[in-house]
């Protein structure tokens, strides 16, 4: 595969993670889904496309997002995503290697454009934890939305396929 360099340090991302999540936030009730996470990658060129999709027990669809994480170098990413609850999300961040192995994308910083629809979300975050062989993946997400401040909002346990 011609992988960009800057793509090539995040082979591991490339194919399909799944496993279980939950989620809760001051506004719903709490629930527990599963979760889809696929990265692909494009000859030659300097990001991942990624698809996100979840559903809950009964395997009915819950949500979806897709969009393109972009390594930049020097432990720097960005990631920009698109939603069809009326979001999109450019996050910024940083890569951070454990002494134990363990890899942290922490993507802290965001920019989130509301359409007139959809509702009011203000910021988001994602972190992402791989264990050691890269087989683990565990994401977290937080957001401040609807006049609450910045909290978790969803967490999985996520395995390569």
């Amino acid at each position: 595969m011609n992988l960009h360099p800057l793509i090539a340090e995040f082979e591991f991302l490339i194919g399909t993670w799944k496993g279980p999540g939950r989620g809760h936030y001051p506004t719903i009730d709490s629930f527990r889904y599963n979760e889809t996470l696929t990265f692909a990658s494009i000859p030659g060129k300097p990001f991942l496309r990624y698809e996100q999709k979840t559903a809950g027990a009964e395997n009915q669809p819950m949500h979806t997002e897709c969009g393109f994480f972009r390594p930049l170098g020097d432990g720097r990413v960005e990631f920009i995503l698109a939603q069809p609850t009326g979001q999109t999300e450019v996050l910024e961040g940083r890569v951070e290697a454990g002494a134990d192995g363990e890899l942290s994308i922490v993507m802290d910083q965001s920019t989130v454009v509301n359409s007139g629809t959809a509702k009011q979300v203000d910021a988001t975050a994602r972190t992402w934890v791989l264990n050691a062989g890269r087989t683990e993946l565990v994401t977290e997400f937080g957001m401040a939305a609807v006049g609450q401040p910045m909290q978790q909002h969803l967490v999985s346990e996520l395995f390569k396929q």
